[in-house]
């Protein structure tokens, strides 16, 4: 059904005049409409987009929905006295995007104006499609001179202007054309403008109101994207007609997005250091990258600090041999525009040329650059100043986790790139903080990021606190989160849990329980709310690690963990392995309730949508026993004696007293990890070594087949197979415990 826009409306848009009006939805009589403040609009408004020569709007063709339909030129109704029709279909949100470009978005479709596979031909029919950055969807509008509020309104892939024809919006190259000329009448604000007044922005914590006001307001680029991003996922969502609890979801939806992969943004200061190469020396069969051995020319650089005296003295490794070659120049260059309190932790400085990577690295007192290609100076000051995050925080952060937090309580990401973990975040934000610094978008960084810039600032205090003297106050703030950090799950209390059973774990608002999407194997697989039915993904099992535990798939023998992210509103996932990292939980039992927090992020497992969300706020889960697990809890032992464990990395030990262990299934079907109950380490062949004679250990538990075993049943007892060498568990004549092709028999006794 079309709406209605007012006659009132309709004739200031063929007289010209930009009505200061807010557009309403269904028929809206003119004497009901209100007088509003002026509306901007290429502030993110709604507008309908007029042509000078025949008065018709830029609308979408049978008001369609979907990718490639086609945009027309539509003619305003006869009047019926007071309205006009019009509707959703012919409004189109004028959304900034930097470098004074706009895109055109629809409200009805939430896709973008689009030139079709960025053709360049006059007469072209532009269509809708979602909005993906591409030239053809960057538009450029420019006032006519002479007019009375004219634009032209040029795609960034062109030299054409959109125009009308036969009643198409087409592209032609002739932009004094009358039928290439247009009005923008904001009709409505932006939504992005309106959320603060709306139920769900009252349900946010103070952080999050905090975060969405300054992340999509702020004076940096990156907020007009993210804000365009954010907007078409409201407008899409019918935000305004959505519960308070369900536009609180969106809200924080909308602040888990990135404006781009990485940072972008040159470093302002371009005067780097005086410099001196005061030795070249070729090297042959030298280790220029992890490894990687070729002859190298090494050259001994002294570079002057920010104060008499100051020599910051470092090695540039290049397999390449002319010093006066212009990388050799330029890479040296690119790391002398940034402070001596900095760089001087920078000791060797890699240029490896025709390397495929096509990447750097950072870390400790090292920064490679591989490349196939030589960059700019400035391209590698901007890269320099991400991997100099890293070597910052090897050679300053104690604690990453610090880190961590601090990204949960900004509640905004800086980057995609950066959101893959901590340590990129970190370096993401040195990229941010350098490629600001000197500029006026600088004091931003306080609003958009104020507790990751707090640690930054203690963290450079940290590297030189005579040249950052004034951020000593600082130091004491990531004193107080590492605290905070560390603290965090101590005071767990899993008693009320049972490793001998097996759960359903069900929301009792909704009674709908945790559901691993598709009953799935695989890694990466969103963690649902669905009614229980018994669906193999939707059993689970407990493992005690201290005072938290492990959620387990009785299906995939998986743990259920955080998305590695600090932000609320992401999915919990189905994840073993290696990288599991966020698997442990703390347990909060109310009231027969059972809470689940995250140290890390501190985050709590929490209905979101229809998936098991993480969030900042606290909720109660009904864990109902559902069977018995396969889980033993037992001493292993031999002729007497039993098998004991230490600190990670030390070896098993026999004697008198045994320890106790917990014997599972693992990931791999007939296979089971063994992991100590005092320690929560796992047996593991050191150095995943297939050596007869190789030492048993413990160490943290991460699913490789160094750690995985095969009880086999025999005469006596069981053999013990380490799945990685194929070898048995055996105690040596001298008491070692190591793999061998002999076996040890041993018992397996029940400890409780």
């Amino acid at each position: 059904m079309k709406k209605i826009l007012s006659a009132a409306v309709a004739a200031a848009m063929l007289m010209g005049a930009s009505p200061a009006v807010i557009y309403a939805a269904d028929s809206v009589p003119a004497a009901q409409i209100q007088a509003q403040t002026a509306i901007d609009p290429f502030d993110s408004a709604y507008c309908a987009i007029v042509n000078a020569s025949s008065s018709g709007v830029i609308a979408v063709e049978g008001m369609g929905r979907e990718n490639l339909d086609k945009i027309v030129v539509e003619k305003i109704g006869e009047p019926d006295g007071t309205s006009y029709p019009f509707g959703d279909y012919a409004l189109w949100r004028i959304s900034p995007i930097g470098g004074g470009m706009y895109c055109a978005v629809n409200k009805n479709s939430g896709r973008s104006l689009d030139v079709p596979d960025a053709l360049k031909d006059d007469g072209v029919q532009l269509i809708q499609y979602s909005y993906n950055g591409n030239a053809q969807q960057k538009m450029t509008f420019e006032k006519v001179d002479g007019s009375d509020g004219l634009y032209t309104i040029k795609p960034s892939h062109a030299d054409t202007y959109l125009a009308e024809s036969g009643g198409k919006l087409v592209q032609i190259s002739d932009k004094n054309a009358d039928e290439a000329h247009w009005r923008l009448v904001p009709l409505e604000e932006s939504i992005m403008r309106r959320v603060a007044g709306t139920p769900g922005y009252a349900l946010l914590d103070d952080n999050q109101k905090r975060a969405f006001d300054n992340y999509f307001f702020s004076k940096m680029d990156m907020s007009r994207s993210v804000r365009n991003s954010a907007e078409t996922l409201l407008c899409t969502n019918n935000y305004m007609a959505l519960s308070a609890e369900a536009q609180k979801e969106l809200l924080i939806t909308s602040l888990t997005y990135t404006a781009s992969g990485q940072v972008v943004g040159d470093v302002v200061n371009e005067t780097p250091a005086e410099y001196t190469i005061v030795k070249a020396e070729q090297v042959p069969d030298y280790d220029i990258w992890r490894g990687s051995r070729t002859t190298c020319w090494v050259y001994d650089v002294e570079m002057a600090g920010d104060v008499e005296g100051q020599v910051h003295k470092f090695q540039f490794i290049s397999n390449e041999a002319d010093e006066d070659a212009p990388m050799v120049t330029k890479a040296i260059e690119a790391i002398g525009v940034f402070p001596y309190a900095l760089r001087q932790h920078v000791h060797k400085l890699y240029w490896k040329s025709g390397d495929t990577a096509n990447s750097y690295n950072g870390g400790g007192n090292e920064i490679w650059i591989r490349l196939t290609w030589e960059p700019t100076r400035q391209q590698i000051s901007q890269t320099l100043s991400h991997e100099l995050g890293h070597v910052l925080e090897q050679n300053m952060l104690q604690d990453p986790d610090v880190w961590s937090l601090a990204e949960r309580l900004d509640a905004t990401p800086i980057s995609s790139y950066g959101s893959s973990n901590e340590t990129e975040d970190l370096a993401e934000f040195s990229r941010t903080y350098w490629t600001n610094l000197g500029k006026d978008t600088f004091d931003e960084l306080e609003k958009v990021y104020p507790n990751r810039l707090k640690i930054f600032k203690g963290l450079l205090y940290r590297a030189d606190k005579e040249y950052f003297a004034d951020y000593a106050e600082f130091e004491e703030f990531i004193d107080e989160l590492t605290a905070q950090a560390r603290a965090a799950g101590s005071d767990s209390d899993n008693s009320g849990l049972d490793e001998k059973k097996l759960y359903k774990i069900v929301d009792p608002a909704t009674d709908r329980a945790f559901t691993v999407k598709d009953s799935s194997m695989d890694n990466d697989v969103p963690l649902t709310l669905e009614q229980f039915t018994w669906k193999p993904g939707q059993i689970f099992g407990i493992e005690k690690y201290g005072n938290q535990i492990k959620i387990i798939s009785n299906n995939s023998g998986k743990p259920i963990q955080l998305d590695d992210s600090a932000l609320s509103g992401k999915s919990l996932v189905q994840y073993g392995g290696t990288w599991a990292i966020d698997e442990k939980f703390a347990v909060y039992e109310k009231d027969g309730l059972f809470e689940l927090m995250a140290p890390r992020y501190q985050l709590y497992a929490s209905p979101f949508g229809n998936n098991v969300g993480q969030t900042i706020e606290a909720h109660g889960w009904k864990f109902v026993e559902v069977g018995d697990s396969d889980v033993k809890v037992a001493t292993i032992k031999y002729d007497g004696k039993a098998l004991n464990a230490g600190e990670s990395v030390e070896p098993v030990t026999t004697g008198t007293e045994g320890a106790s262990w917990k014997i599972s299934p693992a990931e791999e079907k007939g296979t089971v990890k063994i992991i100590n109950t005092a320690t929560g380490l796992a047996m593991d062949i050191l150095d995943s070594s297939t050596d007869e004679g190789a030492a048993l250990i413990t160490y943290d538990y991460y699913g490789n087949a160094n750690q995985l075993f095969v009880l086999e049943e025999t005469t006596g007892g069981v053999k013990i197979k380490n799945v990685n060498s194929g070898l048995y568990i055996n105690v040596d004549e001298d008491g070692a415990v190591t793999q061998r092709r002999s076996a040890t028999v041993f018992t397996i006794e029940n400890a409780e």
